[in-house]
């Protein structure tokens, strides 16, 4: 039974981005025969939880709740130093890192760039793994506002003035209306007032 749950796990149980870790059973079927193991239905990552085993089939099938502790490694976007609140994230503030995400909510991110631009809504230590609900992105640009497109085809560059169908921050993806040809085409929020149109789209 202890080979058959260390099998489980060797063969790499993930949700998520990141890999279950056997810490310790707390409380042991009353069974002496290799078991089916399997991860009950989960959101998140907790620590602890309770694995289903079972032995059997059909109308022989037995089944066992066995409460375990776990750590869920995955690779995040990390504080490369102590940040206070508010404060503005650059790529030199952070860092990738092998991390136990086990008993946080919420997504993390894998690469730094998704981060650019945001805002932490409360301190970090140096290591801390950066989750969704610990920044907030400032707009950048409201709804209505007037803003430069700019479409690269090939080594040409070619712009137009459009405006911003809604409220967007730096990298969030924006729709826009091309004022003269009354065109609406997808872009990235490159600055307060620059919108880089995406590949395949036409001014």
């Amino acid at each position: 039974m202890r080979d058959s749950i260390k099998q489980f796990f060797a063969q790499g149980v993930y949700l998520h981005g990141a890999r279950a870790e056997l810490v310790e059973v707390l409380r042991w079927p009353d069974a002496t025969e290799k078991l089916r193991w399997r991860m009950p239905e989960l959101k998140n990552h907790p620590g602890q939880l309770s694995l289903i085993a079972e032995r059997g089939q059909g109308q022989s099938l037995k089944r066992w709740y066995v409460p375990v502790r776990l750590n869920w490694w995955a690779k995040a976007v990390v504080a490369r130093k102590d940040l206070p609140v508010r404060s503005h994230l650059t790529a030199e503030m952070l860092n990738i890192a092998r991390i136990n995400v086990a008993g946080h909510s919420g997504s993390w991110w894998r690469k730094t760039e998704g981060l650019m631009g945001t805002r932490l809504t409360r301190p970090l230590k140096a290591g801390d793994a950066i989750f969704a609900s610990y920044v907030h992105r400032p707009k950048l640009i409201s709804r209505g506002d007037q803003v430069t497109m700019i479409a690269s085809y090939g080594g040409l560059k070619v712009t137009a003035v459009g405006k911003a169908l809604r409220s967007a921050g730096l990298g969030d993806r924006l729709s826009v209306r091309n004022l003269k040809s009354k065109q609406v085409v997808q872009g990235v929020v490159a600055s307060a007032s620059t919108v880089h149109i995406l590949t395949g789209e036409t001014l």
